[in-house]
């Protein structure tokens, strides 16, 4: 039951994913061509190792634009040294400003 949906799963996303290409144009079903005529055969192994390889390359795992506001944060903070509780140093409240204003 469970081979069955992650293989549904797995030729749902091939699918979905063929109209998309890399920056060297190539479709996600040429990847896979490939892939399987480099690993030596079309076997069920090689398949999922392919579609592993190729669906990584056409999953952009951070879009672009989005930044990681809580990791700049983070090492704001750390820069600015140890933190005295109820008493926030100006560093510390720029940090925190500079949050806010994250997007």
């Amino acid at each position: 039951m469970r081979m069955t949906l992650f293989a549904s799963f797995a030729i749902a996303f091939v699918l979905s994913m063929m109209s998309f290409q890399d920056a060297r144009g190539e479709t996600l079903m040429q990847c896979m061509e490939d892939c399987i005529q480099h690993e030596g055969g079309n076997s069920a192994t090689n398949k999922a190792t392919c579609k592993t390889r190729c669906g990584a390359k056409f999953v952009n795992p951070k879009p672009a634009g989005n930044r990681d506001c809580m990791g700049e944060f983070k090492g704001c903070n750390t820069s600015c040294g140890k933190e005295k509780i109820g008493n926030p140093s100006p560093c510390h409240k720029e940090c925190k400003a500079q949050l806010k204003t994250c997007t």
